[in-house]
């Protein structure tokens, strides 16, 4: 984090000119108040009090621009940080393998990193770190001035500030603690959010809203009682540190007129002692809000790197190699454990090229998941992956993407037109290219149309037949179909698998319990699965006569 507030050479140089100037006019205001109150006697000419007035006037003046464009410079520093750090956390993010993101976190966390966390990094740590750097330099100057003004004043002082900075001590294990459990209460109420939103169509139908309320008043409850537990024990913190730098002005005053019965000093040495140790105040008890704020999003930042660490980066950097674009994808002897749970076991098969491949079977005996192996969202427990000659360790995402594309019954859309959604804001798409997409994908939307809250406003078949044109615009040589026609209507399923079968130079791999009964027998293969096992596979032919299982299925879906 320090790291990128100091990549902004300039803004650091003229905010540290500005932080020592504005300590520099204290003390100068300082002395110049012991030396009016200390000049100023009975028939002392007007002249010399109007001039004294009229220094401190313009000191003071001078003081409020230089406050203003240090703050304007503070705020400008700080909002290109933050935006860097949302940068760097995003870029991380989605350089995340497609399996890493939903195993770190759930989306409603991530949401809320950059909706509560950063905004909790802005005004706990960045404005912290900026003024603590103030506080420091505003400490020594007025320090080393006070001990110019008064040495036996200014050390009673220091002394009694020296225990203002025991409080960050005090409190910094029970901030850190606070605040973490502030943010994952937060976390958990985006997502609680989020998961209402979607599901409102589902609280409306089953009238459940009284229980629904009653869950989000419950976690509402918990996040607002969270920040008031945090923001009590920073006060707390704050509180204690400004009645011992009260206590210290108390102090201060107090030896000062004990000094002045004595002879010792003048009342204009007082007041000038008043305002030093005021002026000293700040800065101690600004250094104790730091400290604290600062400490206080260490468990903050630890989970922000817990997030990100650890986890399978590629970068975008990394040129893509020459690649083949008519592989033959082979398992061999694939295996998959997860969470000590068997999903796949001792899968063998080549899928090759320009081939139709239908695969079945219950859900829950593995088919999605190993097709998202292929796209790393998985890596095998024991066996290998092939794509053409190399095993898929080998190959990078970037790579893969040029190769494999993954469809499923979940279509991500983004804001924007038709056409943005299909070329995926690539402007440099060819035009002749996609003109042959929209007619192979058979698009009937305006390409002009803009799509808007995740796609609610266009059909499930028109979403996957934009689904459908991405994949053809980016060229990959395999296809796979995973259950994209379950939530179909009997003609637009049927359309878009025939509309698969028909792709003569692609592999095809079609995943689905919705498989149309009239173009089953134009598949080259099909694959049964079984509790995570390849139970047989070939013909429509050889399956109906050899396999019971698939002979079922069948049975079922047709009628017979």
């Amino acid at each position: 984090m320090l790291k990128l507030l100091f990549k902004q050479t300039w803004y650091i140089v003229f905010i540290l000119l500005l932080i020592i100037a504005e300590p520099v006019l204290n003390s100068i205001l300082n002395f110049e108040l012991q030396d009016i109150f200390n000049t100023v006697t009975v028939g002392i000419n007007t002249v010399i009090i109007l001039r004294l007035l009229t220094i401190i006037f313009f000191l003071w003046i001078l003081k409020r621009v230089i406050s203003y464009v240090g703050g304007i410079l503070k705020n400008r520093f700080i909002a290109n940080a933050k935006e860097e750090v949302k940068h760097r956390l995003f870029i991380k993010l989605i350089g995340l393998n497609t399996g890493s993101i939903s195993r770190i976190a759930s989306s409603g966390e991530y949401i809320s990193i950059f909706t509560n966390d950063i905004a909790l990094l802005e005004t706990r740590f960045f404005e912290q770190v900026v003024s603590l750097v103030g506080n420091i330099f505003g400490l020594l100057i007025l320090g080393t001035s006070f001990f110019i003004l008064n040495f036996k004043l200014a050390m009673v002082i220091t002394l009694f500030g020296v225990l203002n900075l025991l409080v960050p001590m005090l409190f910094s294990k029970e901030l850190n603690k606070r605040n973490l459990i502030y943010s994952n209460t937060v976390s958990t109420f985006t997502q609680k959010m989020k998961e209402y939103m979607v599901a409102y169509p589902t609280i409306k139908n089953y009238s459940i809203e009284d229980q629904i309320s009653r869950k989000f008043n419950d976690i509402n409850h918990k996040t607002e009682d969270a920040k008031f537990e945090s923001d009590s024990t920073l006060t707390l913190a704050n509180n204690t540190g400004q009645m011992l730098a009260w206590f210290m002005q108390f102090i201060g005053v107090g030896l000062g007129l004990v000094m002045v019965a004595k002879g010792e000093i003048l009342i204009g040495t007082v007041i000038a002692a008043q305002s030093f140790a005021s002026d000293l105040a700040n800065p101690l008890q600004g250094i104790l809000t730091n400290v604290n704020s600062i400490k206080s999003v260490k468990q903050i930042v630890k989970k922000l790197e817990r997030m990100t660490e650890g986890t399978d980066i590629e970068s975008k950097e990394v040129e893509v190699k020459e690649i083949d674009m008519t592989p033959d994808i082979e398992f061999k002897d694939f295996s998959l454990t997860l969470d000590t749970k068997s999903i796949i076991d001792d899968f063998s098969f080549k899928f090759n090229h320009g081939k139709k491949y239908l695969v079945v079977g219950l859900n829950g005996s593995g088919k999605s998941t190993l097709f998202k192996s292929l796209k790393k969202w998985y890596e095998p427990t024991n066996g290998n992956i092939l794509v053409g000659e190399k095993d898929i360790s080998e190959i990078t995402s970037e790579e893969l993407s040029h190769m494999v594309s993954y469809l499923n019954e979940n279509v991500s859309l983004f804001s924007g037109t038709v056409k943005e959604n299909i070329i995926l804001f690539n402007q440099d798409a060819d035009e002749e290219k996609f003109k042959k997409v929209i007619e192979d994908a058979q698009i009937k939307l305006d390409l002009d149309r803009e799509i808007t809250d995740e796609g609610r406003n266009i059909s499930s078949g028109e979403q996957r037949r934009i689904e459908i044109a991405r994949s053809l615009l980016n060229d990959v040589s395999v296809i796979i179909f995973d259950e994209v026609v379950s939530t179909l209507d009997i003609e637009s399923a049927y359309e878009i698998e025939k509309m698969a079968l028909e792709y003569i130079d692609k592999t095809v791999i079609f995943i689905s319990h919705n498989f149309s009964g009239k173009l089953i027998k134009q598949y080259d293969e099909i694959l049964v699965m079984q509790d995570g096992k390849l139970l047989d596979h070939g013909s429509y032919n050889y399956l109906i006569n050899n396999c019971a299982y698939f002979k079922k299925i069948c049975d079922i879906k047709f009628g017979v």
